[in-house]
């Protein structure tokens, strides 16, 4: 399990909170291709469309490169990287680029297969002095053809490499096939992921500001992933509750035994609940440390530390004022407390319902990985799309090859060797999406117009598509097939 990982606990509790009543209203979609339209006629539009659309949909920041002519003619920052400092997105600002990961790490492949290193019809096995996948009929089958196409019948889970179907025989949009094929090049260079990619992709291309890892120069320019505040504070809830219980009836059998009574102090009762809130902590730093979330583990330790000082402070207010009221009703008294208790835990419960964007914490170590770690500016992500519409550092075949369909999705719909492929009257885009829980992106380009787009956000997932909008105003012509693919609509097998 990763970080760009859908499936992880975190992300679903964000994509079911997310249903409740946040989903994105698509902005009027634009039918016609605007290669043809002047650069500036299309800035102007998304100078003005995009705070508009950005304060309607409540992101906070958002970058984004223009391409014309094989050129990134205009990037532009929107908004915020951190809602609390209000530090200003800028062209320079570095976002988690999610599963655009995959594309960057594919063509890394592509050029060792021109070096002669990899193979693109060789099982991947072959590469490894152990098995990195469990035994199966289809472990000697898989190429990097298909890993890199989707069409090797491995899943989109991380914690599981089991093989869903016979190679070629299928589509399954597939995280853990690209971190197979991350294994074999680390193998066959000797190098870790992040060497390999310096000298293979970001410096020919001039990527400065690109990286698998979270670089320490690049941390202070990196933005802020964001969060809806209900998920963090639930989280803690949760695990606050379930030591509560535990330490608490711990606490009561000990109180017991040593003094012989079931009545708390309230020495007692303070020492429960500090316990338990060092407890609950231990969880989220643990499991999500474990697959490189340490970033999450922080912002759920800085909300339960908000939300306990909170109420402590305005439990301790209102009971030195119930006291003042009522000095000689002890009844009246705990009757209050409880009230105004329960009113507090309301207005928290209200407070975080309806708080957006929270921002997380950046300073966390990254392991590299080649399905989803990289973080880049939108002009880096810009310069990569260039390339890839037209490879400068690939042989002829293997720039043939990275854009041919592979495997076919719909009418619509292909994916190439690393990109999707999405197929229209004016001519194939192709394109690759980034979901993080807290960050978003996508890069779309048409070789032949030589038209493309990059855009990247800081907003979670409760708002999953905001960045394919966006990118969609910048370029019109179709966008629902990718949307389709996007969430993940087109997985299937032969024979179903």
């Amino acid at each position: 399990m990763m970080r760009f990982k859908v499936a992880s606990p975190l992300a679903l509790l964000v994509l079911l909170a997310g249903t409740a009543a946040l989903a994105a209203t698509p902005p009027q979609q634009v039918s016609l291709l605007r290669s043809s339209e002047p650069v500036e006629a299309i800035v102007a539009d998304l100078e003005k469309f995009v705070p508009e659309y950005m304060r309607e949909q409540n992101i906070p920041g958002v970058g984004i490169a223009l391409i014309r002519d094989g050129k990134a003619v205009w990037t532009k920052g929107f908004g915020v990287a951190n809602t609390i400092t209000r530090r200003p997105i800028t062209p320079e600002t570095v976002f988690e680029v999610a599963s655009n990961s995959k594309v960057v790490t594919a063509y890394i492949a592509l050029r060792l297969v021109d070096q002669g290193l990899l193979s693109l019809d060789k099982p991947l096995n072959a590469y490894l002095p152990e098995p990195w996948l469990p035994p199966s009929k289809y472990r000697d089958a898989i190429t990097l053809r298909h890993v890199l196409s989707h069409s090797s019948g491995l899943g989109h889970s991380t914690t599981s490499r089991e093989s869903l179907f016979p190679p070629g025989r299928g589509y399954s949009y597939s995280a853990i096939g690209i971190q197979y094929a991350q294994a074999v090049i680390e193998q066959v260079t000797g190098q870790p992921l992040e060497q390999v990619a310096q000298e293979m992709v970001f410096t020919p291309l001039g990527m400065s500001s690109s990286s698998f890892v979270n670089r320490p120069d690049l941390t202070a320019r990196t933005a802020n992933g964001h969060l809806h505040a209900i998920v963090p504070a639930l989280l803690f809830a949760v695990c606050y509750l379930v030591f509560l219980v535990i330490v608490g009836l711990v606490g009561l059998v000990i109180h017991r035994i040593r003094k012989g009574q079931w009545k708390l102090t309230r020495r007692v009762v303070m020492i429960i609940l500090t316990v338990a809130f060092v407890l609950a902590l231990l969880p989220p730093f643990v499991l999500l440390g474990m697959v490189s979330l340490s970033e999450f583990a922080w912002l759920i330790a800085f909300c339960g530390l908000a939300l306990t000082a909170t109420f402590a402070l305005l439990f301790l207010a209102g009971r030195i004022i119930i006291v003042r009221l009522s000095p000689q009703r002890p009844w009246q008294q705990r009757i209050l407390t409880v009230m105004w208790s329960v009113l507090i835990l309301a207005g928290l419960v209200f407070l975080t319902i309806n708080l957006t964007n929270v921002p997380v914490p950046r300073w966390t170590g990254v392991k590299a990985e080649a399905a989803g770690s990289m973080r880049a500016t939108v002009g880096d992500m810009a310069a990569f799309l260039i390339e890839v519409s037209d490879p400068q550092h690939l042989s002829s075949e293997m720039a043939k090859q990275l854009q041919t369909p592979q495997i076919r999705l719909s009418n619509d719909l292909s994916w190439g060797l690393g990109p999707g492929i999405q197929h229209s009257a004016k001519g194939d885009a192709l394109w690759q999406w980034g979901q993080h829980i807290d960050f978003q992106s996508i890069m779309m380009i048409y070789p032949e117009q030589r038209f493309g787009v990059v855009v990247c956000t800081n907003n979670d997932l409760l708002n999953p598509d905001v960045a394919l909008e966006i990118a969609h105003r910048a370029l019109g012509g179709k966008i629902e097939p990718v949307r389709q693919a996007i969430h993940l609509g087109f997985n299937y097998r032969e024979g179903e």
